[in-house]
């Protein structure tokens, strides 16, 4: 029997793992509006392990897990929120260590070489500081509000954002307080999450969910400029996109208003992208990639031309797209699966589909590409002809 039947026969269906590992043949998606086709699977990912992280719930309902996976290389720190933060070995998934974090985890960590230390922020509003090789706490800043996003490392200082609609600057080091700046958060209901910072030329860039931009001072937190991209919408405005420069444009988006290019130093636009719901972009090779809330993957060209669109027959809500080697683009959605897109057309090659969805972000090492599943299963794939 191969992994891929082996693994579907274990979870108790038969094609949960169809489309993404060719257990069973798919039928076409249909994709309504879409420039592409899905027909049969392509063999860019096979299972080389999964790890259960949380223990299964009394009662039965719609899970969600938003944590992501960061690597050094001999190990893989994921969490999740059953409240435990793991390192495991990258080959087998065995467990190194592990480490309680009351509330549980929703973030991606960020390792640092230098410090051989592991930053994460935990829903319990603190940024832990671990020993990466034995998972012993350095330090724990405490906040008032759940920490969803990766930390920041600059110059000596971590930055971070949180639900209190603010961005800290704390010590790496020692974790002690630098500068806070923050906005007040809108009277109606806003988007889940928040932006993590840009920190690019002695300046951090922080989208916020009132709809601006913030650009600060790095070292002071002091406000250089501020711009709205909510657009012409009163609602729903928030900018939870982490900004992204790069030839010497910032790209970022808001909710409400689409995806902007804007100039750097003085926040002025250049050009804008309308669309609803669109995330945090990745731009490589003079594209500009991102899911959209109800528009699926969409490519634009570097002055905000469409080059391909491929919506979903499954969606709900989608991560970050991640890009491997400009060709492959990967996104997860939260009331279906992660899908593989060819980078260049938008055609869907594969679809993995573990029972009730995933809503984290797809991350890789360059040999294997990490996938924390809603019901808490953590899957480590193997990328043809790695």
């Amino acid at each position: 029997m191969s992994l891929a039947r082996h693994l579907a026969a274990r979870v108790g269906t038969s094609c949960a793992l169809a489309a993404s590992l060719a257990a069973c043949a798919p039928t076409a998606v249909p994709l309504s509006g879409s420039t592409t086709t899905y027909s049969a699977p392509v063999a860019v990912l096979s299972v080389r392990w999964r790890r259960l992280l949380t223990e299964p719930g009394l009662i039965e309902y719609k899970p969600q897990e938003f944590a992501a996976a960061a690597t050094d290389g001999t190990r893989v720190f994921i969490g999740s929120h059953g409240g435990s933060f793991f390192a495991l070995r990258p080959r087998d998934g065995e467990v190194l260590w592990k480490k309680q974090i009351a509330g549980g985890v929703s973030s991606r960590p960020l390792y640092l070489a230098d410090q051989k230390a592991i930053f994460v922020g935990g829903d319990d509003g603190a940024m832990y500081c671990l020993d990466a090789a034995t998972g012993r706490e350095r330090w724990a800043y405490h906040t008032k509000g759940p920490i969803d996003g990766e930390p920041v490392y600059d110059d000596g200082l971590l930055y971070f954002t949180n639900g209190e609609n603010r961005v800290y600057a704390i010590d790496a080091q020692s974790g002690a307080w630098r500068w806070q700046y923050d906005r007040e958060a809108p009277e109606s209901f806003t988007i889940r999450g928040f932006a993590g910072p840009l920190l690019f030329g002695g300046r951090a860039y922080v989208g916020f969910s009132d709809g601006y931009l913030a650009t600060l001072n790095a070292r002071t937190g002091d406000v250089i400029w501020a711009r709205s991209l909510a657009g012409e919408s009163a609602r729903f405005s928030d900018v939870d996109s982490t900004p992204v420069i790069v030839d010497g444009s910032l790209y970022v988006s808001s909710f409400s208003g689409g995806v902007y290019a804007l100039d750097p130093a003085d926040g002025a636009v250049r050009w804008r992208f309308e669309v609803e719901g669109a995330g945090t972009v990745r731009v490589d090779r003079g594209r500009i990639y991102f899911a959209a809330a109800r528009g699926g993957l969409h490519c634009l060209d570097l002055k905000g031309r469409v080059v391909w669109r491929q919506a979903l027959a499954q969606q709900g809500e989608l991560s970050t797209p991640t890009l491997l080697d400009g060709r492959y683009l990967l996104v997860s959605a939260s009331d279906a699966g992660t899908y593989v897109a060819d980078a260049r057309s938008g055609r869907l090659l594969q679809f993995f589909e573990p029972g009730k969805g995933v809503t984290a972000e797809p991350v890789s090492d360059g040999r294997q590409v990490y996938v924390l599943t809603n019901t808490g299963f953590f899957y480590a794939f193997a990328l043809a002809g790695s």
